[in-house]
């Protein structure tokens, strides 16, 4: 058996990957563990040991590009966990040493590691089209109402002045609300006890047309890209099951269909 088919069979080996997500999740405590104040000796440990783990995925990462050849660059997960570990080799001093602070990012490689992971990244990215067009919907609705809290509410009193006195100052406002963030006791009921319980109409309306209608489109998207990526996937899970059911019911009935109308002929 050749290097490179030697190589590619322990990459590819249960055991091997399983051992590189144990050091993915070490490798994640100890670089938070390394924000606190632990005395000099422990931090030193902990750099110790984050140095051997980083060699230890350098030597993963060789061991991947052996047996996979060129091809291993035509995987885009393959070449994020090489973009990784390649900040991760920055220097601790000099002018590069601000890329460091991208060690964090090998915890990253966790969804690299995991299939499922993989699926939802792929969902996300899959789905970024939709949510755009709904992110300029929603920009143009908040807007919209900013413009309309700025004129009914700036001069109202103090609290208008300080929620709605400008575009910007409504907009932020009105960002706040869309989260639900103390926007009753924080904002809404000042306003309502300046301008009068007509102004609660305002927020009702803004908070149906964004914080709740604008949540669930996000949510039929992200849900519609998943079930297509489940049913192009052809397993026996999700969606791509339950068409695989629909499937063999509609054979069941065809063939059933198909058996009775020959005795239906006769007669």
């Amino acid at each position: 058996m050749k290097y490179s088919a030697k190589c590619y069979d322990l990459s590819e080996s249960s055991r091997f990957q399983n051992a590189i997500l144990a050091l993915i999740v070490i490798n994640a405590v100890t670089i938070g563990l390394e924000t606190f104040p632990f005395p000099h000796s422990i931090l030193s440990v902990l750099d110790g040991l984050d140095s051997l783990i980083l060699w230890i995925f350098i030597l993963e990462l060789t061991i991947r590009l052996v047996g996979n050849g060129p091809r291993f660059f035509r995987d885009s997960w393959n070449n994020f966990d090489f973009l990784i570990v390649l900040f991760s080799i920055a220097p601790a001093s000099g002018p590069l040493s601000i890329l460091r602070v991208f060690r964090v990012f090998r915890a990253l490689r966790l969804v690299s590691s995991m299939p499922e992971m993989q699926r939802m990244v792929e969902a996300m990215v899959r789905s970024l089209r939709g949510i755009m067009a709904i992110s300029w919907l929603l920009v143009i609705v908040m807007y919209v109402f900013s413009v309309m809290g700025t004129m009914l509410f700036a001069e109202g009193g103090d609290a208008g002045e300080m929620y709605f006195g400008n575009l910007g100052l409504s907009l932020f406002s009105l960002f706040q609300i869309m989260t639900l963030e103390s926007w009753s006791n924080g904002i809404a009921r000042a306003i309502v006890e300046e301008q009068g319980w007509w102004a609660a109409s305002f927020f009702m309306a803004y908070i149906i047309s964004t914080s709740f209608t604008f949540l669930n489109m996000f949510i039929a998207v992200f849900t519609n890209t998943m079930a297509a990526i489940d049913i192009e996937d052809e397993d026996d899970q999700g969606f791509s099951k339950i068409l695989h059911d629909m499937k063999a019911e509609m054979e069941d009935l065809k063939m059933h269909i198909m058996a009775l109308t020959p005795l239906d002929s006769e007669e």
